[in-house]
């Protein structure tokens, strides 16, 4: 498959220690040195007290399962043998919520409120991207 037939992850220079952690099989998200507050995406600034102040700090990879959708035709020609699949909106234990796929449980088993945790798997392009599965 041509690469130009997959969705690379992006994100620019704020997300460069996401994708470094993730490769080390770790979540890890921007928390604000100067009031504690996890954030998700990652910025210059903290949303609530607007310090510049912040650091990446691992996260417990737990999570509950808040909404999810089910893909059914390909958005891409390259997706078109792994249709229909799940994308899940979670909210981290940190507070922060977060876009993902889903592992070891299919679409009709998933169930609002559900504990998940984090897990890694490899994207086409051989990085490895936060999934989730059941707890």
């Amino acid at each position: 498959m041509a690469e130009s037939e997959f969705i690379r992850r992006t994100g620019g220079e704020d997300w460069v220690p996401y994708w470094a952690a993730a490769r080390a099989h770790e979540l890890r998200f921007q928390r604000c040195l100067d009031c504690g507050a996890w954030r998700h995406p990652p910025g210059p600034l903290c949303p609530q007290c607007r310090s510049s102040r912040s650091e990446w700090a691992k996260a417990s990879g737990r999570a509950r399962l808040l909404s999810w959708v089910v893909v059914h035709p390909p958005v891409l020609p390259a997706w078109k043998d792994r249709v229909p699949y799940p994308v899940v909106l979670v909210a981290c234990d940190e507070g922060v919520r977060t876009i993902g796929g889903i592992l070891g449980i299919g679409a009709e088993a998933l169930r609002m409120d559900m504990p998940l945790v984090v897990d890694f798997a490899p994207s086409p392009d051989g990085d490895l991207v936060p999934h989730w599965r059941p707890a």
